[in-house]
């Protein structure tokens, strides 16, 4: 049972979300993208009024500006599909699976910079930053790679696990940088100081595909079921929630103040919100294998050139969501049937998500 004072909590927590009766309504605001069938995915949120996101399908970047009701597309070169992307110092960073590079495209003057694999087809997935250099998954080389624009230079590290396919990654504490191995269901931790891979089997999670880091804490959630969970790699300790929609299927978590967990739930069709400090979770104790890896470093080649932005507004279709708490669990069903949610960030109380399958951007509001 809940201690008093995490029900005094939980009780905050909901006036937090639900706020007096009649003062608060959460509402769930949803864009259409202008181009069809784009495959919105991952989304990074620059403000409350601003993200961007990547359509996959469609060799686009996008901007979404929910002040102006517009979207802002910029069309990649033919075959790059866009993946991962990040945000960094107002710069829009991607991952470019099938088009073999990392890019970097400036909004304001919409100039681009593609730096390109040395190894044909590496396939970067996931990309995250560390002081001037880029960490990124080549998720068909089976490698973490390391970028430094400033002077072109690029270092990987082999995987010692072959075919892991090395998707979502999390900078960390000092020399670490978090990564998930999607093929053969392992948390992967380098250490660029002493060249070194540590894995973690996360058996029986299945389906992790993305990892965030924050405060000492790997987390994740697990898309083959309806698993939250954490990793601290400083005791092994694995830390597990099942959300209460049976099957949820969670591709993403956002970690906001507090260490609150905000995820979505692509199978589950909605947008969900832990609070571990009011239920506990499944403890288990990981076994780490650490080994050596040799890094190479290679001077790469970059192409320059400018992106046509394409501005089209579009209005979106608003709905008041109820939440629904179960224990430390909150949620709110997405109103597009089937939407598949994927992509989560957020920013000044706006949780932005994209919807893989509906063709669509939306945010999670509550006034």
């Amino acid at each position: 049972m809940p201690s008093f004072f995490n029900k005094m909590r939980l009780a905050a927590v909901l006036l937090a979300v639900c706020g007096p009766v009649g003062a608060q309504t959460t509402t769930i605001n949803e864009w259409v993208v202008p181009t069809p069938k784009s495959t919105p995915l991952h989304i990074a949120a620059a403000s409350s009024t601003v993200a961007y996101f990547t359509e996959s399908t469609t060799n686009k970047v996008a901007q979404l500006n929910t002040a102006t009701n517009t979207f802002t597309e910029w069309t990649l070169p033919g075959g790059s599909m866009p993946h991962g992307v990040i945000l960094s110092s107002g710069t829009v960073v991607v991952c470019a699976i099938g088009g073999n590079y990392v890019g970097f495209l400036n909004p304001v003057n919409s100039t681009g910079t593609g730096w390109f694999m040395p190894n044909a087809n590496s396939g970067p997935s996931h990309v995250d930053i560390s002081g001037s250099s880029y960490f990124f998954t080549e998720a068909n080389g089976n490698r973490i790679g390391s970028l430094t624009p400033s002077t072109g230079m690029l270092t990987e590290w082999p995987v010692p696990t072959a075919n892991s396919n090395p998707w979502g990654v999390a900078v960390g504490q000092g020399t670490q940088v978090f990564f998930i191995e999607r093929a053969t269901r392992q948390l992967g931790m380098l250490d660029t100081s002493q060249n070194t891979i540590t894995e973690w089997p996360l058996a029986p999670i299945t389906g992790i595909e993305h990892v965030t880091f924050s405060n000492g804490i790997v987390y994740f959630g697990d898309l083959n079921s309806s698993v939250v969970a954490t990793f601290d790699p400083s005791t092994n300790v694995l830390t597990s929630w099942k959300a209460p929609t049976p099957n949820a299927g969670i591709p993403e978590v956002f970690v906001s103040s507090g260490g609150l967990i905000n995820f979505a739930e692509r199978r589950g069709n909605k947008i969900g919100l832990l609070d571990p400090s009011l239920q506990m979770g499944t403890t288990n104790t990981l076994t780490p294998v650490t080994q050596p890896t040799v890094p190479t470093t290679t001077k790469i080649h970059s192409l320059r050139g400018t992106l046509t932005p394409v501005t089209t507004v579009v209005l979106p279709t608003a709905t008041v969501v109820n939440p629904v708490t179960t224990g430390g669990f909150t949620e709110w069903a997405v109103p597009t049937p089937s939407s598949q949610p994927f992509g989560i960030s957020l920013s000044g109380g706006t949780t932005f998500f994209t919807e893989y399958n509906a063709n669509q951007v939306a945010t999670l509001v509550t006034q």
